[in-house]
């Protein structure tokens, strides 16, 4: 599983590195990315139904966000 850390980032940001880093992954692999801006899990969770990749994983703790992609 790749990992990209995005802690301090906001959206736009954060939409704008995850899709960079899928970029970066092969096809039905996945990636974690850990964030700590509230709307980027909605965004990013958004932005994966559109482009059929699909979050496996949202959790929160101790005000970081992890969301697991996986690429389509």
């Amino acid at each position: 599983m790749e990992h990209i850390n995005l802690i301090g980032k906001v959206c736009p940001f954060v939409l704008f590195y995850t899709k960079k880093k899928l970029e970066t992954v092969p096809s039905g692999e996945k990636l974690e990315v850990i964030i700590d801006d509230p709307t980027g899990k909605e965004t990013i969770s958004g932005w994966c139904r559109t482009h059929h990749h699909e979050v496996l994983e949202i959790s929160e703790s101790e005000g970081r966000i992890k969301v697991i992609i996986k690429k389509h």
